[in-house]
C-alpha cells in the first residue's frame, strides 16, 4: 500500500475498495458511497482501528479483508454504545474491552478554579509528551487520536495546569448539542497528588456549562477505583451503559 501518489486501489470480491493514504497511517477506504477511516489505535499497538461513517456490515468486512491482505492480524472498533454495535457483530467483530459511562448535570454552583489555562490552539506535542507518561501500552492515545477528538465537537478546548514552567496535566474537552464531552484527562505521574486532577474536572466543568453543555459524559476504566472515586465525589454518577470497543481477528 506504499506509494508517492498516496492513492491505491484494491478489488476485493464484487466491489473496488479504494485507499487514500499509506499504511501505517490514516486512511479513508470507500466503495460507492461507503467509507470508512482508518488508523493505528495508538503509537504502541499497531491494528487499525476503523470508524464506518457510511455503510454496513458487508462493507466492513471488505475493510477487514482490506488489512488482511496487508498482514493486519487484528481489527478494531473505536468505543460504541451498545445500539451501534450491531453492524460490527454482524460483520463478525466481537467485544474486546468495555468502559464505564459517567454523567453528570451542569447545574448548580460549579465552583472556579484559578490557574487553569484555556486554549484553543494547544501544543499538541507537549500534550501527548505528557500522555506517553500517563498512560501506557493499550490505554495511550497518539497525537492523530488526541487532534481527532478535538476536531470532533463544534465547541472544543483544551485545560491545563502547568507547575514551574512544565505541564502538570491537561483535560480535553468538547461541547455539541448541549452535552459536554471529558475526552481526555492525565496529570503528569510526578505530579500526582497534588490536587491537580481535581483542579482539571472543576474547570472543565464550568468551562462545558459555558459552552452550553447541560450534561458531562466521560469514560473510565472499570478496574481504576481512584479515577472513579474522584468523580463521584464531584458528582458524577453511573450512566445506564457502557461503551465496547470490538475487535476482529484474522486467522
Amino acid at each position: 500500500m506504499a506509494g508517492d501518489d498516496h492513492v491505491h486501489v484494491l478489488t476485493l470480491p464484487h466491489v473496488p475498495v479504494r485507499i487514500e493514504g499509506s499504511w501505517p497511517g490514516s486512511l479513508v477506504l470507500t466503495s460507492g458511497w461507503f467509507r470508512a477511516r482508518a488508523r493505528p489505535w495508538n503509537d504502541s499497538v499497531a491494528a487499525p482501528m476503523v470508524r464506518l461513517e457510511r455503510g454496513g456490515a458487508d462493507f466492513l468486512v471488505q475493510v477487514v479483508g482490506t488489512f488482511a491482505e496487508i498482514g493486519e492480524m487484528m481489527v478494531l472498533s473505536p468505543a460504541l454504545y451498545p445500539g451501534s454495535t450491531r453492524v460490527w457483530a454482524r460483520a463478525g467483530f466481537e467485544e474486546y474491552l468495555s468502559l464505564l459511562v459517567m454523567e453528570r448535570a451542569l447545574v448548580g454552583a460549579i465552583e472556579p478554579v484559578k490557574g487553569v489555562i484555556v486554549t484553543q490552539e494547544p501544543s499538541w506535542e507537549e500534550i501527548h509528551r505528557l500522555d506517553e507518561m500517563a498512560f501506557e501500552g493499550f490505554w495511550g492515545m497518539s497525537r492523530t487520536g488526541l487532534e481527532e477528538a478535538f476536531a470532533t465537537s463544534r465547541a472544543s478546548a483544551v485545560l491545563s495546569v502547568r507547575e514551574q514552567d512544565r505541564l502538570a496535566g491537561y483535560a480535553l474537552l468538547g461541547t455539541q448539542w448541549g452535552v459536554t464531552y471529558l475526552h481526555r484527562i492525565a496529570v503528569h505521574p510526578d505530579l500526582t497528588g497534588r490536587g491537580n486532577g481535581k483542579r482539571l474536572l472543576q474547570a472543565s466543568m464550568g468551562w462545558g456549562r459555558g459552552a452550553g453543555g447541560r450534561t458531562m459524559l466521560l469514560n473510565v476504566r472499570h478496574e481504576n477505583v481512584v479515577a472513579q472515586n474522584l468523580y463521584r465525589r464531584l458528582g458524577f454518577v453511573d450512566a445506564d451503559t457502557d461503551l465496547h470497543v470490538l475487535r476482529h481477528l484474522l486467522n
